[in-house]
């Protein structure tokens, strides 16, 4: 019998939704490191409207 619609025992919610939180923690970093090795690139490194530039070319006189 339930109470104003609540079981006895709670429904589980982060156990099957484990797989998706893996795969998207997984995505955002893989995202993050091609962002980065983009920003990075020899092509887009010295384009002024790169707004990591500044810190690339302080970077780079080390």
């Amino acid at each position: 019998m339930s109470f104003l619609g609540l079981r006895k025992w709670p429904t589980p919610v982060a156990r099957p939704l484990w797989p998706f939180i893996a795969a998207g923690s997984i995505t955002f970093y893989l995202v993050s490191l091609a962002q980065d090795a983009g920003v990075k690139s020899e092509t887009y490194a010295k384009d002024p409207r790169n707004p990591y530039a500044a810190q690339i070319a302080k970077e780079s006189h080390h």
